[in-house]
């Protein structure tokens, strides 16, 4: 195993730790899910759990390690119509018996060079009118040993990232900031105290204040966040 598929495992681990962060997420993302939504890179399925709630989901991933702990984890859901292995690199895999019309996709593209390959194979994969939901690291100076260690490739800024959905054919309906609160613990842990891994601590303390995130970001005006969620539309 490379070093950092090594350390993605572990974080994904200690992230399991975090299920009100990845509700949160869902919270955001899911008034933009059509009938038929695919987790493109669901890892193993922090988010998922959440999306289940959803009538009509279905995963993948590239890593089949991944996508077995996944699988196990929730086959049998009633919500769970499809699992299987995908290279988001390659084209779009073809007698899917599901016709999914939204492609949700957390903290993948950050690891991958050819970023604009993988959008265009999600914007063949959707039909005509279906939705791209991404969630991606923000701020390129933020960029930091964290990074470096997980595999990123990149931070992404709001133009760049805009630009490249926008390149791909995607008409954007939505760009926002997400999470300002995370910026200062990435920052701290990550550029000032270079380590390598997420405290497991400290992401069960954030996990635990996220209920007051959520209340201050509603009376204080957020325009910068440690990630970026988009959401495009193949027109």
């Amino acid at each position: 195993m490379k070093g950092y598929e090594r350390i993605n495992a572990i974080t994904l681990s200690i992230m399991e730790r975090a299920p009100s962060y990845h509700r949160w997420i869902y919270e955001r993302i899911a008034p933009f899910f059509g009938e038929n939504v695919l987790e493109a890179g669901c890892g193993g399925g922090n988010l998922t759990r959440f999306l289940l709630s959803h009538s009509n989901l279905g995963i993948s991933d590239m890593n089949e390690e991944y996508l077995q702990i996944a699988e196990k984890k929730f086959r049998g859901h009633p919500n769970l119509r499809e699992v299987f292995l995908w290279d988001i690199r390659q084209k779009p895999p073809e007698n899917l018996s599901t016709p999914f019309d939204t492609i949700v996709c957390s903290n993948v593209l950050e690891h991958i060079d050819e970023d604009e390959e993988v959008l265009k194979n999600f914007y063949h994969f959707l039909p005509y009118g279906g939705r791209l939901i991404l969630l991606v690291p923000a701020l390129k100076g933020l960029y930091n040993r964290l990074d470096h260690e997980l595999g990123h490739i990149r931070r992404y800024s709001r133009k760049e990232l805009a630009q490249k959905i926008s390149n791909c054919g995607f008409k954007i309906l939505s760009l926002t900031y997400f999470n300002f609160f995370g910026i200062l613990g990435w920052f701290i842990n990550g550029t000032v105290l270079r380590r390598s891994i997420l405290p497991e601590g400290q992401v069960r303390t954030f996990d635990r204040m996220i209920p007051v995130f959520i209340f201050m970001e509603k009376i204080i005006p957020i325009w910068i966040g440690q990630s970026l969620i988009a959401v495009g539309r193949k027109d």
